[in-house]
């Protein structure tokens, strides 16, 4: 329906209503009482009109133009009943509210619905035309406006969760959508964010093992045989991770082998490098894990090649990551794939963090990673208002009023104390509806055993048998409860037999009340056996009567659960549907990083190995060097290379005198096996690079 739509039918409806009709029928009408009105209407239309985009703007323009109707309108019967003119005018406030409580936030709701009660009360004295206020009707109509107004604001608040509920199943099927045409995409940057690594930390590490062994062989020969079981453990875990890596099986395999950074670190001091780790907080959640994994992996193995044997940081807290390093000795040359800050950069915005890297004051690198944290987290001092138990408060309450406004229209002098009673009883009755949402036939179920107890009240005395009509009243709630069942009960092929245990039991207490009620002599029932024989006929005929009602509610609740069932079924096929193709392409796009990697790398990669075997130290250190330059080349060829910085220069002869060095072990990996025997890092050379050119180096 268009914004102007319902605005321009409310107030033709109004003037064609009063004043077009009593002139058409030769019924005097004043011109000045008609200008007031057709003013108040264009001004309600207009306000009326933007509902939707400033729905409170709307509500106080719709409120202004009703008291000026009102004022100017004559006051006496026009149709039906006093102050009847601007009846249909009446009836842009209740729409202007309900838009409110779609549209606005639920905070300014209570000023709105205050604000509406306290003009209908204002309406209803001017239009009562007496003189003096009768506050005993003005008690009824403050109890009906309390309770119109509230079903109107939680009907608005239900409209604006089925539409927040669609809004955020299209933004799903969007965001599905969006994946499956970048699916590839994606999954071809997440591979080459897994190969960046295989190559960063088991190629690498053969490479630096065997460069030191074959650096110092002369001085250390059993450095040789060391280097060579290392290459040769650590070759064969390359291999069988980059089949794991590339293997045609679901992304995720619901295990998390993520290590912790503690262990991270160790293998990393295995190889020569000096860490501290502080986790003030602990590890990483594990759904951050991997990714803070990732990143704490890739900057300590840039350590390993920018600043080998230097003292490296690591500090981690919920809001932040920080590894930094103090610049260390001379890089190693050509391990470098350019690849790596991007690498952390987008395993950073995969959890909602920023990355940063570069040089710091010091002389070293940092690489820096600002997570989302809970500061942003909108908290309330009622959070259960706003949820599914709130609304279900705001109706126990009005049912409660409701039942208050019913009773001040008993005009046979109702005992204080029976009126609380029936109040209290009221409660207790509308209680259980605080677990409609969660529990609706539990919740139908307290209902109608409470029921059961009202004509106890009449018998105990506590409240006159000729007031006992006043707790038929609450019925109510049992349709409420009817309606929860059929909307979200947990069986709903037998929700229907809510309504015959409905009727039935208000039927019953409805028969009871009548059979013990002796007010009236005439018709007093004497005798047990009488009295349920009455109860025992006028049940089911009575229960044929509130058998309407609740067929009504039945029907409402089954309808709208058969909608919501079949709108949510058609967004999670589409959503089903997406996904299934992004999954379908991001597979094709493995089978063809696959085929490359089988083509390329794995066979270089298996060289490694089996020269280690054979005692071929420097066919090695030539195989890795292969597979590593393989790799960059199948990197640069799944999509386009990133700016570098100029390449590291090459690193200095060995000292002439180096300190004693082990071969390095491997840091972990994600899908490889345990880090092998450790060994340290060669020495510091005698003539180290400048910091200015190591961080030049590090951009990659």
């Amino acid at each position: 329906m268009a914004r102007w739509t319902l605005p321009g039918l409310l107030v033709a409806g109004q003037l064609l209503y009063w004043p077009v009709l009593p002139l058409l029928a030769g019924n005097p009408v004043g011109p000045l009482a008609a200008i007031v009105v057709a003013a108040a209407c264009l001004l309600a239309g207009a306000g009326l009109v933007q509902r939707r985009e400033r729905p409170l703007s709307a509500l106080a323009t719709v409120l202004a133009a009703d008291v000026i109707a009102v004022l100017g309108a004559p006051v006496d019967a026009q149709w039906v009943e006093t102050g009847d003119a601007v009846l249909i005018l009446s009836i842009t406030p209740l729409v202007a509210l309900f838009s409110v409580a779609v549209h606005a936030p639920g905070r300014l709701l209570p000023a709105a619905f205050a604000g509406v009660v306290a003009e209908q009360m204002l309406v209803s004295v001017v239009q009562d035309g007496k003189p003096g206020i009768d506050w005993v009707l003005q008690a009824q109509l403050l109890a009906a406006g309390v309770f119109v107004h509230g079903l109107i604001v939680l009907f608005g608040r239900r409209r604006r969760r089925f539409h927040a509920e669609r809004a955020e199943a299209a933004r799903r099927l969007d965001a599905a959508r969006q994946a499956g045409l970048g699916a590839a995409d994606t999954e071809r940057r997440r591979l080459a964010r897994e190969l960046h690594d295989v190559t960063a930390h088991h190629l690498t590490s053969i490479v630096v093992n065997s460069s030191a062994a074959e650096m110092l062989g002369d001085q250390r020969p059993e450095l040789r045989a060391e280097a060579l079981d290392f290459a040769a453990r650590t070759g064969r875990e390359t291999l069988d991770a980059l089949r794991r890596l590339v293997a045609i099986l679901p992304v995720t395999t619901g295990r998390d082998d993520t290590p912790s950074l503690g262990d991270l670190a160790d293998g990393f001091r295995a190889l020569g490098q000096r860490i501290t780790v502080e986790l003030p907080d602990g590890d990483p959640p594990p759904a951050h894990a991997p990714a803070i994994y990732g990143i704490v992996r890739e900057a300590l193995t840039n350590t390993l090649r920018y600043a080998p044997g230097g003292h490296v940081l690591v500090r981690y807290s919920p809001t932040e990551l920080l590894v930094e390093d103090d610049g260390g000795t001379a890089p190693v040359t050509g391990l470098g794939g350019g690849r790596g800050v991007t690498g952390m950069r987008e395993r950073a915005q995969s959890i909602g963090g920023d990355c940063t890297a570069g040089p710091h004051a010091g002389g070293g690198w940092r690489v820096r990673v600002v997570l989302p944290g809970e500061g942003g987290t909108v908290r309330t001092a009622y959070p259960w208002l706003r949820g599914p138990l709130g609304a279900s408060a705001v109706l126990v309450i009005l049912l409660v009023v409701a039942q208050a406004g019913i009773m001040t229209a008993d005009q046979d002098g109702l005992p204080r104390t029976a009126a609380a009673l029936i109040l209290l009883a009221q409660v207790v009755h509308a209680v259980p509806l605080l677990w409609r949402r969660r529990a609706a036939w539990w919740a139908f179920a307290g209902v109608t055993l409470t029921g059961l107890l009202s004509p106890l009240l009449v018998v105990a005395g506590a409240v006159p048998e000729q007031h006992g009509y006043l707790l038929l009243f609450s019925c109510a709630v049992d349709f409420a409860a009817v309606h929860a069942v059929a909307a979200r009960g947990a069986r709903p092929g037998l929700s229907w037999l809510a309504v015959p245990v409905s009727a039935g039991t208000i039927a019953f207490v409805a028969a009871m009340l009548l059979a013990i009620d002796d007010s009236d002599k005439e018709f007093a029932l004497h005798g047990t056996a009488e009295r349920m024989a009455f109860v025992a006929v006028m049940t089911p005929l009575v229960a044929i009567v509130f058998a309407i009602p609740a067929v009504a509610c039945w029907g409402v609740g089954f309808a709208g659960r058969r909608r919501g069932d079949r709108l949510r079924g058609r967004e999670a096929d589409g959503l089903t549907n997406e996904l299934e193709q992004a999954a379908f392409h991001a597979l094709l796009e493995r089978h063809r990083i696959a085929a490359g990697l089988h083509e390329d790398v794995l066979r270089h990669a298996a060289d490694v190995p089996g020269a280690a075997e054979r005692g071929d130290l420097a066919g090695v250190l030539a195989a890795a060097r292969r597979a590593l330059t393989a790799m960059r080349s199948l990197l640069d060829g799944l999509g386009g290379r990133p700016e570098t910085a100029p390449t590291p220069p090459p690193a200095p002869a060995p000292p002439a005198d180096p300190a004693p060095v082990s071969a390095p072990a491997a840091a972990p990996a994600p899908a490889a096996a345990p880090a092998p025997a450790p060994v340290s890092a060669p020495a510091p050379p005698s003539s180290p690079v400048s910091p200015s050119e190591v961080s030049s180096s590090r951009s990659e």
